[in-house]
């Protein structure tokens, strides 16, 4: 989605500092020379870049003259509460779902039509955002967004500058050390790596689309990088590989035994890459368990879950849901009831992608005690990549553990915790591990998970982070998520726009903005003529009110949306099945009037 033409190579090689042509060429000259038995070292400092661009307090990029020592200012990091920026630009000035053309209002002229010329990298997606709907699920919200500056404020865009150097003919590898030229005419990495920060910190601080946790910092753990930490194999049985995280991955595994209710010696685990893999491995060990099963879940479950149907070669039905997102228990009583003579397998969403419904576990066990369906029949696996993290701290919530006939569950890492690569946890009960487990030689030790090699860095940093957090620290960031939650429902719902909020979440689901432009400012995820806002840690009610203020704009400049056709998601948010604040007047019963 790049639109850099052969006639912009010009501006873009002008942008490359002569030094950092002539350090590439030196480049060239070394390795040539390496190739040759010979020592090259650079002859003066003059072969620097006559400017070097630096960071700045402000999040901007400046430069300073060769001859001065250059200085590199790094902003405050890991703050939650900053206010926004007065002057912040609001919107876009280029309607992409609308008909009319009108710009979208700013706070002042000087920005009226800032977005207008707004780099294209900065948007970091298609021009139109798609509709996304699947027979087989919903999507995942699957983004990266570094830590840092996610409560700063909100960071300017690139400069066209910055912009160009992370354009694909800038950041290309050469494949020929002789091509001098070529080299020549590339920007030096450091410089290319500065825009790229400032993009993520860019990316970082206009984040509420998705479900992950920006607020960490994991500074203490930046020594271990330098390690190739690989926990291949079982986390609980050693291999012959020294340079491994399994003791920390195993307290990983104990943490969430312990939260979701499992005895000692019953439970294995393992720390996952994402959601997905957690999710791939719990229908893995439901297929080995009950090879002529058939999946049951909702329309609107992660599309992982089907995914594994389709990789198992597995019988999978997805089940009508009801307006709220949860699935319709009485046409899951009617499927299974059609097929009692085959086991049950069941994926419970402990939270689905687009509106945060959370499947009633316990009404799903009584259906199956309901239609007679034995223990030894079924098989339960629960995919709770977001809230099945949240639900053991909310007070009064409905209890998810191993305690009920469960055999698995999946929560990813790197959302509610935070963590700067995708991770998760996989936790299942160990006598399901034995269908699928083989003795490798080559490990010395036996394989039972979906990958070989395993990220040892993520066990490292999930541990970190419930060290420090504890449960006091969880459970202060998940009230905070619930009740920010709240807040913007009410501001949304105040503005006279639809919305809603499951009980149990923190994903508010609102009508989806006209403005193109918007959406990709605020990085929203949408489905059709929905959109939605996931509160975490990070998301704080200054953004909020900025966020409200730019969308109240953005309906007043190009209307509200109108639904796509007549059972469409939209559709389905105005349902009364979700409830509401208005309740109607009842008669006055203390004085006998009926």
């Amino acid at each position: 989605g790049y639109s850099h033409k052969k006639k912009n190579d010009s501006t873009m090689r002008s942008i490359v500092h002569p030094a950092s042509r002539a350090a590439s060429a030196m480049r060239s000259r070394v390795a040539r020379a390496h190739r040759g038995g010979l020592s090259v070292l650079p002859s003066s400092p003059s072969s620097r870049a006559k400017s070097t661009v630096i960071g700045s307090n402000d999040g901007k990029m400046t430069s300073t003259p060769a001859d001065a020592t250059p200085t590199l200012a790094l902003p405050r990091r890991f703050k939650a509460t900053m206010p926004l920026p007065e002057d912040e630009d609001s919107a876009a000035s280029s309607p992409a779902c609308s008909n009319t053309s009108a710009p979208l209002a700013s706070h002042d002229g000087e920005h009226e039509h800032e977005h207008e010329h707004e780099p294209h990298l900065d948007n970091n997606t298609s021009d139109t955002i798609k509709d996304y709907t699947s027979k087989a699920g919903t999507p995942s919200p699957w983004a990266v967004f570094d830590a840092w500056g996610a409560g700063e404020g909100i960071v300017d865009p690139l400069s066209p500058a910055e912009e160009a150097l992370l354009s694909p003919e800038m950041v290309r590898i050469p494949t020929d050390d002789d091509a001098s030229d070529e080299w020549a005419a590339l920007p030096n990495e450091t410089d290319i790596l500065q825009s790229y920060d400032k993009l993520l910190k860019r990316k970082s601080s206009v984040h509420f689309g998705y479900p992950y946790n920006l607020m960490y910092n994991h500074e203490e753990l930046y020594e271990f990088m330098k390690y190739s930490i690989n926990n291949l194999g079982d986390p609980f049985i050693t291999s012959n590989y020294g340079v491994h995280s399994r003791q920390f991955e195993c307290s990983v595994i104990e943490f969430f035994a312990k939260l979701w209710k499992m005895e000692e010696g019953e439970y294995w685990g393992y720390v996952t890459t994402c959601g997905t893999e957690g999710n791939l491995h719990g229908i893995l060990l439901a297929r080995e368990c009950h090879p002529d099963g058939i999946l049951y879940s909702s329309r609107e479950t992660h599309y992982s879950v089907f995914k594994a149907a389709r990789y198992y070669r597995m019988d999978a039905k997805a089940i009508p849901t009801l307006p709220m997102g949860e699935i319709d228990y009485d046409a899951l009583a009617s499927e299974i009831a059609k097929n009692r003579d085959r086991p049950v397998i069941i994926n419970v969403n402990i939270g689905t992608t687009v509106k945060g419904a959370v499947d009633n576990l316990d009404r799903i066990l009584r259906i199956l005690k309901t239609l007679g369906i034995p223990r030894e029949r079924y098989h339960i696996h629960c995919d709770g990549a977001l809230f099945a993290m949240m639900m053991p701290f909310v007070d009064w919530a409905p209890e998810v553990s191993f305690k009920k006939p469960i055999d698995s569950i999946a929560v990813s890492g790197h959302k509610m915790l935070g963590c700067p690569m995708p991770c998760g946890i996989a936790l299942s009960r160990k006598e399901h591990v034995k269908k699928v487990e083989q003795r490798i030689d080559y490990l010395n030790s036996v394989d039972t998970t979906i990958m070989g090699s395993r990220n040892g860095q993520a066990a490292l940093y999930l541990w970190y982070s419930l060290r420090k957090k504890g449960v006091a620290g969880i459970k202060r960031d998940v009230v905070h998520c619930m009740e920010t939650a709240q807040y913007l429902r009410d501001k949304i719902t105040e503005a006279g726009l639809t919305c809603r909020l499951n009980d149990l979440s923190s994903t508010v689901v609102l009508e989806r903005p006209m403005d193109d432009k918007f959406i990709k400012r605020w990085q929203l995820a949408c489905e059709e003529d929905i959109a939605h806002v996931v509160v975490m840690p990070n998301v704080t009610r200054f953004k909020i009110d900025k966020f409200v203020e730019e969308l109240v704009e953005c309906r007043d400049t190009f209307g509200r949306m109108k639904p796509v056709r007549k059972d469409s998601p939209l559709v389905k948010l105005e349902s009364s099945a979700w409830g509401g604040s208005k309740v109607a007047p009842v008669a006055d019963f203390s004085e006998g009037k009926f």
